[in-house]
């Protein structure tokens, strides 16, 4: 196994650590320890949708007028968790960019909690929207709907790093 292989399962191994260990601690995280995914996420939706919100220890961000609550349960960290996986595992599966494709591959991590901010505050967004045009939801379509959203975020996500990494210049017309 050459030094390459090597650096990429350790690194592989250390991320699916990572995750491991964050699915761990989001066992027993509380609203405040989840700040890091809600707050920005309340933050979008109050500047999208105009509705202020409300923190409330141990409850999450309310939205009075929106009649929601952001809570540990809409934190987004299993999106992140598949997010930074899905996008890691795939820079490291390039058999080119030698060195620099584990530094690439934790690059994935800012980019990963960037798009789950922005996924997860879209889904929130939606599912506002869907109550305000009449449907309410029961629990298991309100999941439903929010994981085809999250599919949607990452498939789009994937296959645009794909592209990028898989794209080769073209030759020019002579």
């Amino acid at each position: 196994m050459s030094r390459d292989q090597r650096s990429t399962l350790l690194l592989t191994l250390v991320l699916l650590a990572a995750a491991f260990g964050l699915k761990w601690w989001y066992m027993e995280a509380t609203v405040a320890e989840l700040g890091f995914m809600l707050k920005p996420v309340a933050y979008v939706v109050q500047a999208i949708s105009g509705e202020t919100y409300v923190f409330a220890p141990g409850r999450g961000y309310l939205f009075h007028g929106l009649g929601i609550a952001i809570d540990r349960s809409c934190s987004g960290i299993n999106f992140l968790v598949i997010t930074v996986a899905t996008l890691s595992l795939l820079i490291l599966k390039q058999g080119d960019g030698g060195c620099m494709r584990p530094v690439l591959a934790l690059l994935c991590a800012a980019g990963a909690y960037v798009l789950a901010i922005a996924v997860n505050s879209g889904r929130i967004l939606s599912m506002v929207w869907v109550r305000s045009a009449g449907f309410e939801l029961s629990g298991r379509a309100h999941e439903a709907f929010g994981a085809l959203i999250f599919l949607t975020g990452l498939s789009l996500a994937a296959i645009s790093l794909h592209l990028l990494l898989t794209k080769r210049p073209s030759a020019l017309p002579t």
